[in-house]
């Protein structure tokens, strides 16, 4: 950040000012704030720091003009202006952790913040940061529905023999979905016994539902799976 550094978009621009905020532990607020100027300060009165930027002509490209770098607080400037969490842009943080961490829980990303950047959470607010990562690594589920047509096509394409059931209601919207592959049916037909059970759990993200899955016995009373599918209840 700097006098004449420029970023792609507001956004960028934006996500940069609150991750200065984390690193130096204060609190700012937009003077003035639209897509082509962009004020900004901190919220300590008569503190110095101050950021201004500017659109470049018709462009998205933002440019900094003025970057006063200094802040004046006082101890209990320092105890009461700390940064707010906002999970948009507190997920930059954690992006990479997340990247190459799979099991990276709420809990110990409320420790971290902590640690490192001096920032209480509550369980929730880590939860909602660890969603926006997996969002933005991922993509949003809701996308992810739009592929099972596809999905389901292929698996029957490549698993001949396989029953493939995806449900629709009358507005388009996923009701329900049936897989049943073809070495579960043969593997059943040819050496399992004659016993199936059936159990489910519920699915806890936003669009709910409920995950169903049929199991049968081989001879050597192992596990044997046989049909999944997902279902409203």
């Amino acid at each position: 950040m700097g006098s004449g550094h420029s970023f792609p978009n507001v956004a960028e621009f934006r996500d940069a000012i609150y991750l200065m905020s984390i690193v130096g532990r204060f609190r700012y607020r937009f003077k003035r704030n639209s897509t082509k100027h962009m004020t900004v300060v901190c919220t300590v009165t008569k503190c110095p720091w101050k950021v201004t930027a500017r659109a470049i002509g018709d462009s998205n490209i933002i440019q900094v003009h003025t970057f006063h770098n200094h802040h004046n607080h006082s101890l209990e400037d320092v105890a009461t202006c700390q940064p707010l969490v906002r999970s948009n842009r507190a997920s930059l943080l954690i992006d990479d952790v997340i990247r190459s961490t799979l099991g990276y829980q709420p809990c110990q990303i409320c420790k971290d913040f902590q640690t490192q950047h001096g920032m209480q959470l509550t369980y929730l607010q880590a939860w909602n940061i660890k969603k926006k990562v997996n969002e933005r690594i991922y993509g949003e589920p809701k996308y992810y529905y739009k592929l099972l047509p596809w999905m389901c096509e292929k698996m029957v394409a490549t698993n001949p023999g396989s029953i493939v059931e995806l449900g629709h209601s009358s507005d388009g919207h996923f009701e329900q979905l049936f897989v049943a592959h073809s070495i579960s049916i043969y593997g059943f037909a040819m050496g399992c016994r004659p016993i199936i059970t059936i159990d489910f759990a519920h699915m806890s993200r936003p669009y709910r539902g409920a995950l169903f899955s049929a199991t049968a016995y081989d001879a050597n009373d192992a596990m044997f799976p046989l049909p999944f599918g997902v279902m409203s209840s």
